[in-house]
């Protein structure tokens, strides 16, 4: 990886769009989950790989689900304020046992993928490389980190 394409300046060197950013020369943008694995997908791969743009709490969903004599119901609601922080904070907790820096809350992220490479295939690979017994960050992250590096080399830029 080149010095540009590194994480070395922080999740703040993520440049910041208007917009979620489009699919050009055959290479792929997708939106990283809001999950520990899609943060550090996106830390490994690089800043420079990565857009951002401004997110609304709001247009996320809680869904509770609760079990009685009659069944299950299911409520689904507005994300507040206060769920948001605490998905935040489990991702940036997540984040810094791999080594890497916490995120700044607000925003979606986005990677671009090399050409070849579909947002599925590279699940695929990660789901493929790490076994059920890779649930702690050092045993994840220097898997990932090599998926995603060899998928950047194997592909092209």
């Amino acid at each position: 990886m080149s010095d540009a394409e590194t994480s070395a300046g922080g999740w703040n060197d993520v440049p910041l769009m208007p917009a979620p950013p489009a699919t050009t020369d055959n290479r792929e943008w997708f939106e990283l989950p809001e999950s520990t694995w899609g943060a550090l997908v996106g830390w490994t791969a690089g800043t420079a790989r990565m857009a951002r743009v401004l997110d609304r709490v709001e247009s996320h969903s809680t869904v509770i689900t609760t079990s009685g004599p009659t069944g299950d119901d299911r409520e689904v609601r507005p994300r507040t304020l206060d769920e948001q922080a605490g998905v935040d904070a489990t991702i940036n907790e997540y984040l810094q046992a791999c080594g890497a820096p916490a995120r700044p809350p607000g925003y979606r992220w986005f990677l671009r993928l090399p050409v070849g490479y579909s947002e599925a295939r590279l699940w695929a690979e990660v789901n493929e490389a790490l076994p059920p017994s890779a649930i702690y960050p050092a045993d994840v992250a220097p898997r990932v980190a090599a998926i995603v590096a060899g998928m950047y080399a194997g592909a092209g830029r």
